[in-house]
């Protein structure tokens, strides 16, 4: 696996470089550090001050050389949480240094390498002024061309994981990345279903009733089979699993599992980057990214 992991030189970068380490190890065979110097409100802040384009130059001169500080340090960190990790091949590590806006030049870093992975930490900002505003981290997930995992708390192992799936080929595909990515003895999973109310649109009227049942019932047979069809899955590769299938909301059943099962990771499937099934299902990743206490993995198909 090909990981591109963001840092700025702050402990929230830190916990994402280790957790990175934490729980990708087993995968991970390159590393991409990239650190971004934010111009464009700089830029915006000095021309509006009439700033002269000299002393502009020399300003970002001391921004870029600091940005090779923050690159250099975070090399050394992430060379001594993989070499922590015995009989494990070694790692490539590579430092990147842009410039530009912080999230938009994340992105494009990512179209450009094509890594499976992003890795990026979160201040976490989950107020109502932070979802509608968006923070770094929540643009980066909103339109990553890859999977991306956003770190809120240091990650102690083994982490109590609780992965959303509704039946569909994302959440597969997240179960599938979580097989495949994280060994079995780093994590203990939660698999999550929730049965949508089916009376939402169809009125409570007498009429309806049949029909809301048919829906209900419908909807508790795919939620049971995808959650079956997950937790064997898992079961198969020896992971520690429990399961359940609740009624209502998903963003709020989500939210109440993963305080109630204290969880150190959410996963969810997103269906792409296009498309109101993708808006549909992305809104309710990038909810719980958002309001979550605890990290959380989104996987996505990649885009080539």
């Amino acid at each position: 696996m090909k990981a591109l992991c963001a840092v700025d030189g702050s402990k929230f970068s830190m916990r994402a470089v280790e957790a990175l380490g934490a729980l990708f190890h087993q995968s991970v065979r390159e590393v991409i550090l990239v650190h971004v110097i934010d111009t464009s409100l700089l830029e915006l802040g000095l021309k509006k001050e009439g700033t002269a384009t000299g002393k502009t130059k020399k300003i970002l001169t001391a921004l870029e050389a600091e940005g090779k500080k923050v690159l250099k340090a975070a090399e050394a960190y992430a060379t001594q949480v993989f070499n922590e990790k015995k009989g494990k091949a070694i790692v490539k590590i590579r430092s990147v240094l842009v410039k530009g806006h912080a999230a938009y030049s994340l992105v494009k870093e990512a179209e450009k390498r094509n890594p499976h992975l992003m890795v990026l930490g979160s201040r976490g900002f989950h107020d109502i002024q932070g979802y509608f505003m968006g923070s770094v981290s929540r643009k980066v997930l909103a339109h990553a061309p890859c999977p991306v995992c956003i770190v809120k708390d240091p990650i102690q192992t083994p982490v109590p994981v609780v992965l959303a799936v509704d039946g569909s080929n994302a959440s597969m595909r997240a179960a599938n990345y979580l097989k495949s990515w994280i060994s079995p003895d780093l994590v203990s999973v939660h698999v999550l279903s929730v049965v949508p109310e089916a009376s939402r649109g169809l009125g409570a009227s007498a009429r309806a009733k049949p029909y809301t049942k048919a829906l209900t019932d419908a909807f508790q047979k795919q939620a049971q089979e995808a959650t079956a069809k997950v937790r064997s899955l898992l079961l198969k590769k020896k992971f520690d699993v429990t399961s359940e299938v609740v009624p209502g909301n998903p963003r709020a059943a989500i939210l109440d599992c993963l305080v109630n099962r204290e969880a150190g990771l959410a996963v969810l499937g997103a269906k792409g980057l296009t498309g109101p099934e993708r808006f549909q299902m992305g809104s309710v990743s990038e909810w719980v990214a958002a309001y979550s206490g605890c990290s959380i993995l989104v996987v996505r198909p990649q885009i080539r």
